[in-house]
């Protein structure tokens, strides 16, 4: 393999493409995932013997793209240009480039993804009274996962939280959210009470040795440092199987809980939108979809036209049984043997 994308000259780039988002306000996690995308450009660009950003050209761009969509999902494929879209878009801001080999070349098209896993509401009340809040510990985890639900922000913007990003009253800031965006969501009331008995009864403790500490969820063990959202990750997965539920009840699942009962509940997309943090309505009208049963439900309960039974219905309910067909019996009276 050409290991000439191993040069300064590629390093320096990247690295500079890097500390723009940086100063741009990009979460951890998306600076990590544009320098692991731009690591396999590089990776695979060696392997064509190019060894300089110059002679990068749109059909450089295109075999690239054939090469991931032959090894990867479309969604992995997508995730990846657009990487490359914005390291080419820095290129030629910067002057390297005067032209952006990338312009002019679409995106594979994504297919529409529903979400696999919604927790039904009963599901959500018996995780919820899962953690035993007569300890220490559990009153932090039922505080976190009433926030999961309440809220719906991802796993990466709750381990970010801090004392001073919550608002008793009802609020959470959530700073530098996906894409660099700040937002203010809404917190219910069952959440904020979990809340402030974690601050009142837990977090004033384990932080009486350092308080100066701002994050908001602490380890329980000590000395109490600031709680890493792998932990939190595996503890959100614990509580369900503790609950008997079998879905993979992840943090990402939560998120999509919260959505999916807002939007079957009656709630605004454009609401859930701004509570979710996303750039697009596009992105949240999935959840008008995921909630289709259920609108469907409600349309039969509540539609007049629905609710109001027809001639023939009225007709058939009011018929004596063995008048009735066998087939038309059911649901009305007829059970199987």
């Amino acid at each position: 393999m050409n290991n000439t994308l191993s040069t300064s000259q590629w390093a320096g780039h990247l690295a500079a493409f890097v500390e723009r988002l940086k100063v741009l306000r990009y979460s951890p996690a998306t600076l990590a995932c544009r320098e692991q995308s731009l690591r396999r450009f590089f990776q695979w660009l060696g392997t064509t013997g190019l060894n300089d950003v110059r002679d990068v050209t749109k059909q450089t761009v295109r075999d690239f793209q054939s090469y991931l969509l032959g090894r990867y999902t479309t969604h992995t494929a997508h995730v990846h240009l657009i990487s490359l879209r914005r390291f080419f878009e820095h290129l030629e801001k910067t002057d390297v480039l005067l032209v952006n080999p990338t312009e002019g070349v679409p995106l594979p098209r994504l297919e529409d993804r529903l979400p696999r896993n919604i927790l039904t509401p009963e599901e959500v009340k018996r995780i919820l009274d899962a953690p035993d809040t007569k300890t220490e510990k559990g009153i932090r985890d039922k505080a976190i996962l009433e926030t999961f639900y309440s809220t719906g922000i991802r796993l990466e913007e709750m381990s970010r939280l801090t004392v001073h990003d919550v608002d008793l009253s009802g609020y959470v800031r959530v700073n530098r959210g996906k894409g660099a965006r700040d937002r203010m969501v809404p917190l219910g009331v069952k959440a904020c009470e979990s809340v402030r008995d974690y601050l009142q009864q837990v977090r004033v403790q384990w932080a009486r040795d350092h308080r100066d500490e701002r994050a908001l969820w602490l380890s329980w063990r000590w000395p109490h440092q600031p709680l890493k959202k792998q932990i939190i990750a595996v503890m959100a997965r614990k509580y369900a199987k503790a609950a008997g539920i079998t879905k993979p009840a992840s943090p990402h699942v939560w998120r999509h809980t919260c959505a999916t009962h807002l939007v079957s509940n009656g709630a605004n997309i454009a609401y859930a939108q701004l509570l979710l943090g996303h750039r697009t309505l596009r992105t949240t009208q999935i959840y008008t979809r995921v909630s289709v049963p259920e609108v469907k439900v409600t349309h039969a309960q509540t539609h007049p036209r629905q609710a109001e039974p027809s001639p023939t219905e009225i007709e058939t309910a009011n018929a004596p049984l063995e008048s009735l067909p066998v087939k038309m019996r059911a649901p009305y009276h007829y059970k199987k043997p």
